[in-house]
């Protein structure tokens, strides 16, 4: 989406296909997109799905880019693009691992098989991203870019926010922007401020997101007995506006393409934790990051984020590396094949 507000629609125009409904549809539609679904593969199974994709491309012969962000298992969707004469076939990689069960891990190499022979460019959003899902073919880092002054603090929004949550002036406030699922390590981050409460009574948690697991997230809310300490936002789409509200960001993922939320915390000058190791050194733009290994139990991880206590929050310089025009610029030469990518 920020590549789509930004780029020169007159030029290039998106469409989506897409699984499910998103809170973004009504905006892409007003911008010109039009939008189409197909069932989830873990659905359907392998070859209704490739299926699904080949009746849709023989369908829509007007496409010759596509531009696949399903990490493994865009290499089905390469093959059957290949197969459709598709002729500018792009491969984005967002993460480094996966944690499917280990015949679902299997079925996934199957289908990342088929990547480097059916894709015509191939990007990713880091090195260590790159690097697992292409192996030793080559591939151009684009990282994923923001619009940077949207993301700048601004106390407007931390009062406004504060207000509309009932929160104090006085309360400290963590915050998480992530998808309810095992690759995010909710169920740590639950731990961690629970550890946090003991040193610092008036917190509070906010997390913004949805997912498979928030039920098991409520869950252990529940059992640790901080209800009243924890609040569910669901998905925004103003969520620049949140970090401006939070004082600490804390995402102790367990893996990590590049971790876009970690430049976004940084821009708004926001004090941020994440896992040693478990996220590339690319998302470290600026010394408000801290790696923390997630082999330190809960704890620990408490004791280092009430190292901070009150911190001056500024807008911080950062480099233009993340600024989305700067992306765009690069994403525009590769749909017009100025640049093969």
């Amino acid at each position: 989406m920020n590549l789509y507000r930004n780029i020169n629609r007159e030029k290039i125009q998106f469409d989506f296909l897409t699984h499910r409904e998103g809170i973004f549809d009504d905006e892409i539609k007003k911008l010109g997109g039009r939008i189409y679904q197909l069932d989830y593969i873990t659905k359907i199974g392998y070859f209704k799905y490739k299926k699904q994709l080949e009746t849709f491309f023989k369908k829509h012969t007007e496409y010759k880019t596509i531009h696949v962000h399903l990490n493994q298992v865009s290499g089905i969707v390469l093959e059957v693009a290949r197969k459709q004469n598709i002729r500018k076939r792009i491969v984005h990689s967002h993460n480094t691992q996966n944690t499917n069960l280990f015949v679902v891990k299997l079925y996934k190499c199957y289908l990342q098989s088929k990547i480097n022979k059916n894709a015509t460019i191939r990007l990713a959003c880091s090195e260590k991203a790159g690097k697992w899902l292409y192996k030793k073919a080559n591939f151009t880092v684009i990282p994923n870019g923001i619009e940077m002054e949207k993301f700048r603090f601004n106390t407007g929004n931390r009062d406004k926010i504060r207000k509309e949550l009932n929160i104090a002036n006085e309360t400290i406030v963590i915050g998480n922007i992530a998808r309810f699922d095992q690759q995010k390590n909710h169920l740590f981050l639950i731990d961690v401020f629970y550890e946090y409460l003991k040193l610092v009574n008036c917190a509070m948690l906010i997390l913004i997101g949805e997912g498979i697991l928030e039920e098991n997230i409520r869950s252990k809310i529940k059992d640790k007995g901080i209800e009243d300490k924890v609040k569910f936002l669901g998905i925004k789409k103003d969520v620049e506006k949140y970090y401006s509200a939070f004082d600490y960001f804390v995402f102790p993922s367990l893996y990590e393409g590049l971790g876009i939320v970690l430049i976004e915390a940084q821009a708004s000058g926001l004090k941020t934790y994440t896992s040693k190791g478990r996220v590339p050194e690319e998302a470290e733009i600026s010394d408000y990051l801290k790696y923390i290994p997630l082999e330190e139990n809960p704890k620990q991880w408490a004791q280092e984020i009430g190292k901070s206590n009150i911190y001056e929050r500024k807008n911080i310089k950062l480099s233009d590396n993340y600024d989305i025009r700067k992306i765009v610029n690069q994403i525009e030469k590769i749909y017009e094949g100025e640049i093969d990518g």
